[in-house]
């Protein structure tokens, strides 16, 4: 299960369950579809009565005036027992009872509704009462509520709503319960720059990860490409916390999903950044970046590090095996960052040099000469001595 799937699943099922999400760590074996079906069976239960007495009483209404209905509704019913109901009651007449309820009450009805059971009156809901219960559940914080309802809503209509949450946070908080995150993320697609980018910004102040880097798991190419022209105007401490994040999460990929679309100044930008990780996180880029299919990207930001960052890189090349070092060395030959190639190998660890020379011997001679012919010009020459020998 993807990391980041199960601690939307364990975020929302703690909020149904009103503890924290620690105390549901038991279930992370599960699997994301049986996450998802623990979640939706506990908020049927908690939430709604299966049985038949509420379409029997729901019939009721159909010989009474909506205005009485809904006067029973609020005076009499309360809002889970009228929750219980709106499943049953015709779609029109539900919609025309709800006009003569008052916004508060309706957003009351709402956190008692399991959405996968009211998806006919929620698309038929007009937007004026969408817009006020929007404003209602905003106000009052029920982000889960909101999430939920997001999954069954259109684009149109969500991205309208989008703009009456006045801040960027509650707008990640209600994209952190929402379970269809693909259909989130081309919400994006109608935000300014700046929203793009105080989206970021508030993810690293309010330790909303989660919530971006799930909607970047969903981002289509033109989507990352817009996202890397934008990274010169995030601060160095939102990307700071963003890769951590990221490392701790399985969730790199992601990252360099954007990363790969870097003019070579923002490499050079980026460089700067991973330049303050501690090694242990520079190795693990180097080992996402070559699962994720994207080596030549994290060896184009190592170019730009300087030479006590390479050192921290070689010093860190017992993590990876004979082939990921042999596929760094000829992607760095491939992609013309032989200064790095050279950099990389001259700072290796004494220990680590019998180990390179043999994967050295298994590289196309014309690899190994481009390499010392590069070696007479570089100032690293007499480390790499044992290379020039091969």
């Amino acid at each position: 299960m993807n990391d980041l799937d199960l601690m939307t699943e364990i975020e929302k099922l703690a909020h149904v369950l009103k503890v924290t999400p620690d105390k549901l760590q038991f279930l992370r074996n599960l699997s994301l579809d049986e996450f998802r079906n623990l979640n939706q069976s506990i908020s049927d239960r908690l939430l709604t009565d299966s049985s038949d007495v509420w379409a029997r009483l729901a019939g009721v209404a159909k010989f009474m005036p909506n205005f009485i209905n809904a006067q029973v509704a609020k005076s009499l019913l309360g809002p889970n027992i009228t929750a219980n109901l709106t499943y049953h009651v015709d779609v029109k007449q539900a919609v025309a009872i709800s006009k003569s309820l008052n916004i508060e009450f309706l957003a009351q009805v709402a956190e008692n509704l399991v959405p996968a059971r009211a998806i006919h009156i929620i698309q038929a809901f007009p937007m004026d009462i969408l817009v006020g219960l929007t404003r209602i559940l905003t106000r009052d914080k029920k982000y889960f509520t909101m999430g939920a309802f997001v999954d069954y809503m259109d684009k149109d209509k969500i991205l309208t709503l989008s703009k009456e949450i006045p801040d960027t946070e509650s707008l990640l908080r209600v994209a952190l319960y929402t379970q269809n995150k693909a259909h989130v993320a081309t919400l994006t697609d109608g935000y300014s720059d700046e929203k793009i980018i105080d989206m970021v910004e508030t993810a690293q102040r309010k330790d909303l990860w989660p919530s971006v880097i799930g909607l970047l798991a969903h981002f289509q190419e033109y989507q990352h490409q817009r996202l890397a022209s934008l990274v010169g105007r995030v601060s160095v401490d939102a990307l700071l916390g963003m890769v951590p994040f990221a490392i701790e999460h399985g969730a790199l990929v992601h990252i360099f999903a954007f990363l790969k679309h870097l003019s070579n100044d923002m490499y050079a930008h980026m460089a700067t950044i991973c330049a303050k990780l501690d090694s242990e996180a520079l190795s693990k880029l180097i080992h996402a970046a070559d699962e994720s299919g994207q080596l030549a990207t994290a060896l184009k930001i190592a170019d730009y590090l300087a030479e006590r960052d390479v050192e921290r890189l070689a010093a860190m090349s017992h993590r990876y095996d004979d082939e990921l070092l042999k596929r760094v060395i000829l992607t760095a030959h491939k992609e013309n960052l032989i200064p790095f190639g050279l950099r990389l190998l001259a700072l290796l660890p004494e220990a680590e040099i019998p180990r390179a020379e043999r994967i050295a011997g298994t590289i196309d001679k014309k690899i190994i000469a481009d390499a010392q012919a590069q070696i007479d010009q570089s100032l690293l020459k007499e480390r790499l001595a044992w290379l020039r020998k091969i």
